[in-house]
Parts: C-alpha cells; structure tokens; sequence
C-alpha cells in the first residue's frame, strides 16, 4: 500500500510538472510574438515565469528549476539560439530569478506576490549582468534603473495572478507536495497582495535612483555629444563623427546591422537579429546613452566632447 502511495505521488508529481513546463512553454512563445515593453536587452513580460513560479509553490524549489530549466531549453531549441549570447544572457537572468524566487520562498511576511516581484528584480540583475560579460562592456550595466522600475509591477502582477490560480486550487482540493509553501502560505494569511509585498519595488526603486544619480554624476562632464564608439565583443570597431550624416553596414557574429547617424544622433536602422531590441531603442544623441544587440555582442555608445561617460569610468 506505501509503494502504490508513493508512486501515485511520483506521477501526479511528473503530470504536474510536465503541464506546467508546457504551459510555461505556450506563454514563452507567445512573449516572443509580443513587442516589448521596453527596448533593453532581455526585457520580457514575464508571463512565462507564472508556471515557474506555480511550480515553486506547488513542488518546492526542486520543481520549480525543473519547470525553469525545461522550458527554457525547448523555447532556445525552437528558435535556434541555444548557447548563443542571448542563450546566456536569458539562462543568467532566469537562474538567478529561481534562486532568488526559491530563497524567500519560505519568508512569512512576503507573499506570492512579493516573491514574483523580487524574481523579477533578480532576472533584470541577472540578463544585465551577463549582457555586460557577453558584450565585454561593464557600462552595459548603467542600463539597469529602467529594468529596475520596469520588474516589480510586472512582477507583481504575475504573483497576483498565480495567487489567484493557487487559491482556486486549493479550494478545489488540489494537494501540494509535503511542505511547499510559497511566500509563507503557511500562515494562512488570505490576502493575495500583502504590504510586505511592496518591500521588493521599494528596494528595486532605491537601487535605480542611487545607480541614476551614478549615471549622471558621471556624464555631467562629458560636453556636447561629439562621436559614438562602436564596440564588437568588447573592441571598438569605429569611431563615427555624428557631425556627419553617414550610414555604416556592419557585419558581427554572423549577423549584419545598418548603422545610422542623421543630425547629431545615431541608431541602428537594420538587424537581422531576432529581438530588434537594438532597432526599437531608436535613436540616441546624449553623452553615456548606448545601443546594445546582445546577439552580435554589439554595443554603440555616444560620447561627449570631454570623453566622458558611464563606459571611460568603468573600463
């Protein structure tokens, strides 16, 4: 009788996980048909993160990185990307998202909501991080405060919204594994959106205005904005005079780009590359502003007169 136990148990347990791997993969896809919500490398909705995190709550941290993981591996093997730059950079961001996500699982005060929240900080932290190490350009990382105000609400709408699903199961019957908790369910708290659900946006907005008032102090001094320094793979591939309106083809990593310059400021015209996160960015023309296509490991900053700029200080 305990082994029909147990192995009632293990299938229930490899059913869920396989549902919600799926589910993880449909919403993953249909991220990648969605334009989005912002023109930074690795920016996504976030909605494949709700099985991720389903799956944290419902099987513990060990179900959890099994749903991440598998997921993650068939959306790069459909597209074909797998152990590309943007392979790492995703890998980076959603790694350390489930571990972030896992370790306040248990912490009472938070609830789903907040810990989707701060899984969501910690992705941003994570894709930026790697896209500095795969570009080989550390001022990559002065494009953090945006992320940094644009994870906890999409965080926290994603919590809200597996929250309601997990109340749902629960009234319906549906077992956890022995002591899976999210965000301390156990306490029986039936709020879906707690205070200390806010702590992570706090704490994500502090970091963006101390690394904004960084960013500024260090391109007070820069001066007008004179030339952009184009970057393959950490070294600099041409010097442009944005006095001078030109457009570059660049070949990078397989792929190709149009550089452009028109009235002071430059952009990337055309990229076959797979987001078009460089395209979208638009046009940049302030000192310390950059483009980035972490695909071809490509990076365009604008620099001032003075030589100033997030990238001189941090090289």
């Amino acid at each position: 009788m305990a082994r029909g136990t147990r192995n009632s148990h293990s299938t229930r347990q490899l059913a869920r996980l396989g549902l919600l791997t799926a589910v993880g993969l449909a919403l993953a896809l249909l991220e990648r048909q969605l334009p989005p919500p912002a023109p930074l490398p690795g920016v996504r909705w976030g909605l494949a993160n709700a099985a991720t995190l389903a799956a944290l709550a419902l099987g513990g941290p060990g179900a959890g990185f099994a749903v991440w993981a598998a997921r993650f591996f068939l959306v790069q093997a459909f597209s074909g990307g797998l152990f590309g730059p943007a392979f790492l950079v995703g890998g980076a961001g959603g790694l350390m998202a489930w571990a972030v996500m896992a370790a306040l699982s248990r912490v009472r005060p938070l609830g789903v909501a907040g810990v989707s929240a701060a899984g969501a900080v910690a992705h941003h932290v994570g894709q930026i991080a790697a896209a500095a190490l795969v570009t080989a350009t550390p001022g990559v990382m002065f494009l953090l405060p945006p992320l940094l105000l644009l994870g906890p609400p999409v965080g926290l709408l994603t919590g809200v919204l597996v929250a309601v699903l997990l109340r749902r199961l629960r009234a319906a019957g549906a077992p956890a594994d022995g002591g899976a908790v999210l965000g301390g369910a156990a306490t029986g708290d039936p709020r879906i959106l707690r205070p200390a659900d806010l702590l992570p946006a706090a704490g994500a907005v502090a970091l963006a205005l101390l690394l904004t008032f960084g960013r500024t102090w260090s391109t007070s001094a820069a001066g007008q904005p004179t030339h952009a320094v184009v970057m393959v793979a950490g070294s600099t591939w041409r010097t442009i005079d944005l006095s001078q309106d030109a457009v570059y083809p660049l070949d990078a990593a397989g792929g190709h780009l149009v550089v452009e310059v028109s009235g002071g400021a430059v952009r990337v015209r055309e990229s076959d590359c797979p987001d078009q996160v460089c395209v979208l960015t638009g046009w940049i023309s302030a000192p310390g502003d950059m483009l980035v296509c972490v695909p071809y490991r490509v990076v365009i900053q604008v620099v001032g007169s003075g030589g100033g700029g997030p990238d001189a200080i941090l090289r």
